[in-house]
């Protein structure tokens, strides 16, 4: 355990102790409400009731659309919020008690304690905790305690644990962690955060009476409730939007890799029809060697051919090999690399090694993106000059094909866009992808003049 959780659960149990000792105080603790409400406050808190029903339904929707738990596990959440603020209103202000009929302090209590649950469930769903095991720890010992709660609350109408130690203490340590221990933070996660905070703060003020300094009158959960809805729908809706584009990106290179495996399909069945014709060539030269009149020149003649063999062996070996779907990861030598998909491409390029270099990742999807950045600059000019400068660890690869014009230099990069006639518009798209989510690295471009330069940062 980390000394910033230690700290965390050190004012945990700093509150747990002063509540303990103010016992009586705690069990009957009651916000600072009035017995009377303007109505503009009235107004306020029948709007915000109403955005919050209104969240609820909207994610029971797409939970019955989707079957995603992160759904129902917010919705639930959401209801048990409704109950929350309808029952304290019930109990605590007039004439709310006799409009709404819920004044039961046992239903009060619960809804406290479904608010933690739920609200538990759904961020371990919504962030995956399941892969941070500090943060999953967590959560399990908060709704253990929240669980042991529900009966004491229905035998006693008051949940004495979450009295003890406030729900919005309990949030409060899940949401710090959560920003401290996610790694990979995104639009979704911070309206989470925001939304989150602003209940946790709104709620402190609240119950500590630090609001009547400023309108004793005014219905601060409310709205604090009402707008984190409003906030964390945006991050579900924003959140779906983020695993459709994934899926997209995930089809096109199924796509690709389809194309790939067919394609080394086919080459396999032309190396295997391939393989015997040469061999049987490799025979007939030894033959005519044995029975010319003229050794030394039919040697040598027969040494370029045999020459010629080889390379033609080798070339469909290479071939073969680069169009093999494999995800398998090894280290490989880039300039090795970089040499294996020039010989496939089969321009002239000419290759610096400044600074050479290792990567651990798979091979042939890093040939594949040396490949497709060569073939757009060769579609592009017939005698273009290429140069690849490999300097630990950015390889850069430049070509004099004309260069790229300034407002297509953002798209170029997007799928299904493209400047060529017949072109589907996805290499690029896929050399990016693959060097992002694959490698881990960066892939850039720059265009100046008549020359265009593609950088691949690997870390």
């Amino acid at each position: 355990m980390d000394k910033a959780l230690k700290y965390k659960l050190a004012v945990v149990g700093a509150i747990f102790l002063i509540f303990l000792v103010n016992y009586k105080n705690v069990i009957f603790l009651k916000p600072h409400i009035y017995s009377h409400y303007p109505l503009s406050a009235v107004i306020i808190s029948a709007i915000s009731l109403g955005m919050i029903f209104s969240v609820v339904v909207y994610n029971l929707a797409i939970y019955f659309y989707t079957k995603q738990r992160q759904y129902i596990f917010y919705a639930l959440a959401q209801l048990a919020v409704l109950f929350f603020l309808v029952t304290l209103e019930s109990l605590y202000i007039a004439p709310f008690n006799m409009l709404y009929g819920i004044d039961s302090l046992r239903v009060h209590s619960l809804s406290r304690i479904f608010l933690l649950i739920f609200s538990m469930l759904f961020i371990r769903e919504f962030l995956q905790t399941k892969e941070i095991k500090t943060l999953d720890t967590i959560i399990t010992w908060v709704l253990f305690l929240a669980y042991i709660d529900i009966p004491i609350a229905l035998i006693t109408e008051q949940n004495i644990i979450t009295n003890l130690i406030p729900v919005y203490i309990f949030m409060w340590l899940v949401v710090s962690e959560s920003n401290r221990l996610v790694k990979k933070k995104n639009t979704p996660f911070y309206l989470f955060y925001i939304g989150w905070n602003l209940v946790i703060v709104m709620a402190i003020l609240v119950y500590t009476g630090l609001t009547s300094f400023i309108d004793n009158d005014f219905p601060f959960l409310h709205l604090a409730f009402s707008i984190e809805s409003i906030l964390l729908s945006l991050a579900i809706t924003y959140k779906i939007k983020l695993l459709h584009d994934e899926k997209e990106e995930q089809q096109t290179l199924l796509l690709q890799q389809s194309r790939l495996a067919s394609m080394g399909e086919m080459i396999a069945s032309i190396a295997h029809q391939w393989r015997q014709p040469l061999t049987h060539l490799s025979y007939v030269f030894m033959n005519i060697k044995k029975n010319s009149h003229n050794p030394q020149t039919v040697e040598k003649k027969l040494q370029e051919a045999n020459e010629q063999l080889s390379y033609m062996s080798k070339t469909i070996d290479d071939f073969r090999n680069f169009y093999n779907p494999s995800k398998k990861k090894e280290e490989f030598d880039i300039k090795a690399a970089c040499e294996n998909s020039v010989n496939i491409a089969n321009i002239p390029v000419e290759i610096d090694e400044q600074n050479s270099f290792t990567f651990y990742g798979n091979k042939n999807e890093f040939e594949q993106v040396i490949l497709n950045i060569l073939n757009n600059a060769k579609d592009a000019k017939s005698d273009v000059c290429i140069q690849i400068i490999i300097d630990k660890p950015t390889i850069t690869i430049i070509d004099n094909a004309g260069g790229i014009d300034k407002k297509y230099l953002d798209k170029i990069f997007d799928p299904y866009f493209s400047t060529k006639k017949g072109s589907d518009g996805i290499g690029l798209y896929i050399a990016k992808t693959i060097v992002q989510k694959e490698m881990g690295g960066k892939l850039s471009v720059e265009s100046k003049n008549e020359n265009t330069r593609f950088m691949i940062s690997l870390q």
